[in-house]
């Protein structure tokens, strides 16, 4: 039976896994075809689409991702592979998420269309990885879907139907899995394109609970540019993270030699490319994928033009090119056909004259239309885009003309641009970055709109100069925050600025000296974004910027070497990054492992190796009653070849040093195994380390390649196994190992066991179960029933207890009263009514009922300070407008816990419309001269996991 919920996307079923019987369903080779025909289009295709245009196979450059936690980046096709219910994929803006995952669903059904159509109808082997058949939804399209089968059927019969599908796809094809032991991958992507924070954070919900079913038929892989602090924190803590890398100085030629080889001379022609990229200054910019394809397309289109000059220059060249070829693909014809339809609509000649006048109006202003349309979504306007355009006095939509009539036209001349297409229902922009530079545009469209935005986004300069202007009356002005602009965004709108006319631009230049220039955290995070972005900063102004950062004492250590670290990386500062990072190595003033990684990046930069080492032997002789930096430092020297012996013999003997801690010695040992020549040898003391009892080396043996990967499997399976083990050990190694693929159902089985062996509602079996739950939330929901009937429970376990049953699908009903009981009792303790309203605040139907009870808590002021800022800080987890005014009063409170107001002003940035405000007061936490240092660090990390905009370096 099917229950749909507005919230939810659940296919509930018996109980028992959804399965098909006998063999697999007759659409399936159908679908596999036609969505391998469908992705080997390359994505947002209406991008300058020619009848040549290459095609997805020929230039597909493989990726490299970086998992969290992981020794380093390896083939991004890991991604996809395992039993994992969900995981998700992060990039920035054109790092090809969607070409990767496009990617992948065009060779995996190639795969499976050859292969899973000959296989019996039998269970998967338990012992491999279940198989997976992909299907891609961009998230937009799940958003307000009730049901997850219904959608993807609607989705993929409109995406693949030109490519071959031989029937319309229907729910049930979606509902059980595509043959027995099999399930969906389904990928979600453009999670980061949901405008609603809310509707992301229901969405994250929604697919948490379906990929929790024991019976559910999918996995998800979900892609996203970076999100706001904590917005993917709704997912599993089992849910693992990817980081798409950016292109490499390989990948870039690589890219180019498959773009260009179709042109007569085609080395020639790479040579010429890659020379312009490094002449306009470009190398960076091309690191970005989307970048790297725009500027082979300008290339292609005329091989003796000149490469633009930053990101604005290449999207206004690529904008303008789009248009000229427009010319020669037939759009004229197209929008001819179109207007000549409807006016053929009307015989009165009054009345044609009058539809056709206004139909060529919106054809001739269709760029400014395409602006105002951006303008109107990144300011959150959600209407139909026909309905925004008709708002427009150059689409105004004649008395005459009914409205589906004329939204037809306007749709119709939306499509053949090239920059949009249908989605969802409705016509949106190919890319996210393509609709961030046409709102720009649409902001800086003329002098009196370019002064309007500079008003807004530097209000302290204009005040200033309307005192200069002493008596001249203006209007009052919303402000503009740049914090609460998207990075890129603001990159383009800051761009347009400084080409504007030379009174404005030279004012700009002078704003930006105060938006970057202060030497203050803020300051440096705002810049940081812009320059990976590739924006139009200055490079002299910027290296002067950077190195006021890193000189600055006030700023904590860690931002100081990232900024030393990001000077290296601006063309023609090396040396000058260098020289500030070998200064913060030696600074004894800071944080030992602040020096020790200034000293790590100098040993990565070529002709400054050996200072670098000389600087590592001092930090060791330095740091000698701190192990932890010592292990590092050994590291460091270990990866400079003139240092690298002593480096490896100090790593060694840390891993057999019996006096030093546990994870020190797993850490110098897996770092061994990390070295080239020294894998065996660090792997030897992994397996010795964890013969002798250490979880953590038969973790890390369990990460490597075989052999090793099999001996750090028995060695955990032999650890969660054994009642002599302690506890947590027994939990870290069947934690460990359910993160190994092809064995999460070896690690729910031995979490079962531990729990099975412990007496109910006690730690130890509310700790199994509480990570059963990340692999299997019903078996763990199953084993905690006695629990939450029983009596005579410790009422915190009991609290665990029933936080465990309301993530479970079939029982949570169980859960709701109790939770309600306990956050609404005075006398229970604080902690445990705020985590009861928590978790009643994520259940279907009673968000609400959660919300009042812990806007209650956060306004008790007989409630402890602490207590009230959580319970705020958890609404705004929720997306609670109601917390911001509590959250802002916390953060700016000195009476309050240090510790307490960074929390407050961390999730105030995390709500919509108070991010500038949230960042500003972490900002001043940062700079506070008067704070201990654990808060200022603890205000400068928050910066860190909120920012801006970071491409993994």
């Amino acid at each position: 039976m099917a229950v749909g919920h507005v919230n939810t996307l659940t296919y509930y079923g018996d109980g028992r896994r959804a399965t098909r019987t006998g063999c697999a369903d007759h659409r399936l080779g159908s679908y596999l075809r036609a969505v391998r025909l469908a992705a080997g289009q390359l994505p947002h295709s209406g991008l300058a689409q020619e009848l040549d245009a290459p095609s997805l196979a020929d230039v597909y450059v493989p990726r490299r991702a970086s998992a969290r936690a992981a020794r380093g980046p390896e083939a991004a096709e890991h991604v996809f592979t395992g039993d994992d219910p969900i995981r998700v994929l992060l990039a920035g803006p054109g790092h090809g998420k969607s070409t990767l995952l496009r990617q992948h669903l065009m060779s995996a059904s190639q795969h499976l269309v050859s292969t899973s159509m000959h296989l019996p109808a039998t269970e998967a082997d338990p012992a491999s990885s279940t198989p997976a058949f992909p299907v891609l939804i961009r998230a937009g399209d799940l958003v307000g879907a009730p049901l997850l089968a219904p959608a993807l059927a609607r989705a993929v019969t409109e995406e693949c139907g030109p490519f071959g599908l031989s029937e319309e796809l229907t729910e049930d094809f979606f509902r059980n899995p595509p043959r027995p032991g099999a399930r969906w991958l389904v990928m979600v992507d453009g999670l980061d394109e949901v405008p609603d924070r809310t509707a992301r954070l229901f969405l994250l919900d929604r697919l948490a609970r379906e990929a929790g079913r024991t019976d559910t038929p999918y996995r998800f892989l979900v892609a996203t540019r970076p999100l706001p602090g904590g917005e993917l924190d709704r997912l599993p803590r089992a849910a693992d993270r990817f980081t798409l890398e950016p292109f490499t100085d390989a990948d870039v030629r690589t890219y180019v030699h498959k773009r260009l080889r179709a042109l007569p001379g085609a080395d020639r022609h790479v040579r010429a490319f890659l020379e312009s990229v490094l002449r306009t200054r470009l190398e960076e910019l091309a690191r970005i994928p989307l970048m790297t394809a725009m500027l082979c397309h300008l290339y292609e289109a005329d091989i003796d033009r000149p490469l633009p000059d930053g990101r604005a220059g290449v999207f206004r060249s690529f904008v303008e090119l789009l248009y000229e070829e427009n010319i020669h693909k037939g759009v004229g014809d197209l929008h001819d056909r179109a207007v000549h339809t409807l006016v053929g609509r009307y015989q009165i000649p009054e009345d044609r004259r009058t539809v056709e006048k206004a139909a060529e109006r919106a054809r001739e202003h269709l760029p400014v239309l395409i602006d105002h349309l951006a303008h109107e979504r990144i300011s959150g306007n959600r209407a139909p885009a026909t309905a925004i355009l008709i708002a427009h006095p150059h689409a105004a939509r004649p008395d005459k003309v009914k409205p589906p009539l004329w939204d037809a036209l306007l749709a119709s001349l939306l499509r053949s641009c090239g920059l949009l297409a249908d989605q969802g229902g409705d016509v949106e922009f190919l890319h996210r970055t393509l609709l961030e530079y046409h709102a720009a545009r649409h902001a800086t469209r003329d002098p009196e709109a370019r002064t309007l935005l500079f008003d807004r986004l530097f209000p302290a300069r204009r005040l200033r100069d309307r005192l200069r202007r002493a008596g001249r009356r203006t209007s009052a002005l919303e402000p503009l925050d740049p914090l609460g602009l998207e990075p890129s965004y603001l990159g383009f709108l800051l761009d347009a600025l400084l080409v504007a006319e030379k009174p404005l631009a030279k004012a700009t230049l002078r704003a930006m000296e105060d938006l970057f220039g202060s030497a203050e955290i803020i300051g440096y995070h705002l810049l940081k974004a812009q320059l990976q972005l590739g924006s139009s900063i200055p490079r002299p102004k910027a290296a002067r910027w950077l190195t006021a950062f890193a000189n600055n004492p006030a700023l904590d250590g860690r931002s100081r070497v990232e900024a030393a670290w990001d000077l290296v990386e601006l063309e023609g500062h090396l040396d000058d990054g260098a020289r500030l990072l070998t200064r913060l190595a030696g600074d004894r003033t800071l944080r030992p492992d602040h020096r020790t990684r200034a000293a790590e990046i100098l040993a990565g930069l070529e002709g400054h190796e050996r200072s670098a080492g000389a600087l590592l032997l001092q930090l060791i002789e330095d740091l000698s009653p701190d192990p932890h930096s010592i292990v590092v430092a050994a590291r460091g020297l270990a990866r400079i070849d003139s240092h690298a012996f002593l480096g490896v013999q100090l790593l060694t003997e840390c891993a057999m040093d019996p006096g030093m801690d546990d994870h020190l010695r797993c850490s110098a040992a897996h770092w061994l195994t990390e070295l080239d020549g020294h894998r065996e040898s660090g792997a030897a003391l992994l397996l010795e380390l964890a013969q002798y009892g250490s979880v953590s080396a038969a973790r890390h043996l369990s990460e490597m390649d075989q052999p090793h990967r099999e001996d750090g499997v028995g060695l955990l399976t032999v650890f969660a196994g054994n009642s002599a083990t302690p506890l947590y050990d027994r939990v870290h190694a069947a934690e460990a190992l359910a993160k190994v693929d092809s064995y999460q159902g070896r690690a729910a089985r031995l979490l079962t066991e531990l729990a099975r062996e412990s007496l109910p509602g006690s730690d130890s079996h509310l700790t199994a179960a509480e990570r059963l739950a990340d692999v299997d939330e019903e078996a763990a929901a199953d084993l905690i029933l006695p629990v939450v009937r029983g009596r005579g429970i410790h009422p915190g376990n009991r609290l665990r207890a029933l936080r465990l049953l309301a993530r479970s699908t079939t029982h949570q009903g169980e859960a709701t009263r109790p939770l309600g009981d306990i956050a609404a009792d005075t006398h229970a303790e604080i902690h445990d009514r705020m985590g009861a309203a928590e978790a009643l605040t994520e259940l279907d139907g009673h968000r609400e009922g959660g919300v009042g009870l812990l806007l209650g808590i956060a306004r008790d002021s007989g409630v402890q300070a602490w207590d009230r800022i959580k319970a705020a800080s958890m609404l705004a987890g929720f997306g609670e407008e109601r917390s911001a005014e509590l959250l802002s009063a916390f953060a700016a409170d000195p009476t309050a816990p240090s510790d307490a107001r960074v929390l407050a002003a961390r999730s105030l940035a995390t709500l919509d419309g108070h991010r500038a405000v949230g960042l500003r007061l972490l900002a001043a936490l940062a700079n506070d001269p008067r704070a201990d240092e654990n808060q200022r660090i603890n205000a400068a990390t928050s910066l860190s996991i909120l920012d801006l905009y970071r491409v993994r370096r």
